[in-house]
């Protein structure tokens, strides 16, 4: 990494309502104060989302120089499918109106990136991954498991030491899609599938206002239901991973993801369904749940930027 302090890094995040995003120094610190988020719903039109990731970048520029730093490369974590290379959005579930535009060319036209500037695109769960086992809950591990639970279902692993690409920059496995029940795992562990479960337990229609936020908050003040619900997924979880790990020898599972926040409402019914996979040592939410993606674009650019 480049030792140099006034040569910055521009990083983001980008989920399915907000991009987040933070500026660190040539040594790899982030500097104080200088966390923000925009607005960038996944399903707005293409004009709104373009506007959001340029109106962040210019925001980080100015904010960079206003404390005297200089941006020398920008990272950017983006959920998948994605052409990580050439910086193209494939999704059609999220992101669909920006579907094979080339952002990496957006920012190089019309923002301050330019056309010089090292860009590195990278998928959001592999960042993450990277990010725990260079500074989080996964060093020291050699196989070691990410699973981010939010609006979807994402899942990164590394194995001796590595983290597992697909030949697109995108996890080499993936679990979302996996069969269950009358529909697929995505369905019933993510936010979807927790405001579901918790309508048939209590019978009741969840309304659009209840959040899984809400659940965890519920769940803390003792609400039984709100308690099942968590075991549930928890359950299913384990029930649903539990072969893949003992096939990979994975020995330590993180839960990342704002869901992961609320961790300790699942963590029995996971370890239990757990509980004879051999070698698995660590089940724990990341250490960073916020902020695993940022060291994870960091270690990334080490010796790229």
């Amino acid at each position: 990494m480049d030792s140099t302090p006034n040569n910055g890094k521009l990083l983001f995040d980008v989920g399915g309502t907000f991009l987040k995003a933070v500026i660190a120094d040539g040594n790899g610190r982030f500097v104080p104060d200088t966390e923000y988020s925009v607005p960038m719903p996944s399903d707005g039109p293409r004009e709104e989302i373009e506007q959001a990731l340029i109106a962040a970048v210019e925001r980080g520029m100015r904010s960079a120089a206003d404390r005297g730093l200089r941006i020398g490369c920008t990272g950017i974590a983006f959920p998948g499918p994605f052409d990580f290379g050439l910086g193209i959005p494939l999704m059609t579930h999220k992101f669909r109106n920006i579907y094979g535009i080339s952002l990496l060319d957006l920012l190089r036209t019309r923002t301050d990136v330019g056309p010089t500037m090292p860009v590195l695109f990278m998928h959001d769960v592999n960042a993450a991954m990277l990010g725990e086992m260079r500074c989080g809950n996964a060093r020291g591990f050699a196989n070691a498991a990410l699973i981010a639970l939010g609006t979807g279902l994402g899942f990164a692993c590394c194995l001796d030491g590595e983290v597992q690409y697909a030949p697109t920059g995108s996890p080499r496995i993936t679990v979302y899609k996996k069969p269950f029940r009358d529909g697929i795992l995505e369905d019933y562990v993510a936010k979807r599938g927790f405001l579901r479960l918790y309508g048939e337990i209590t019978g009741q229609d969840t309304g659009p206002s209840l959040t899984v936020a809400d659940l965890g908050r519920m769940a803390g003040e003792g609400d039984a239901r709100a308690r099942e619900t968590f075991a549930t997924v928890g359950g299913i979880l384990a029930a649903a991973l539990r072969d893949l790990l003992v096939e990979h020898g994975v020995e330590c599972l993180l839960l990342g993801g704002q869901i992961s926040r609320s961790f300790a409402h699942m963590e029995a019914a996971l370890r239990d369904g757990l509980r004879d996979v051999a070698g698995l040592t660590r089940i724990a939410p990341a250490e960073h749940i916020g902020e695993a993606a940022f060291y994870g674009l960091l270690a990334q650019a080490d010796g790229s930027c």
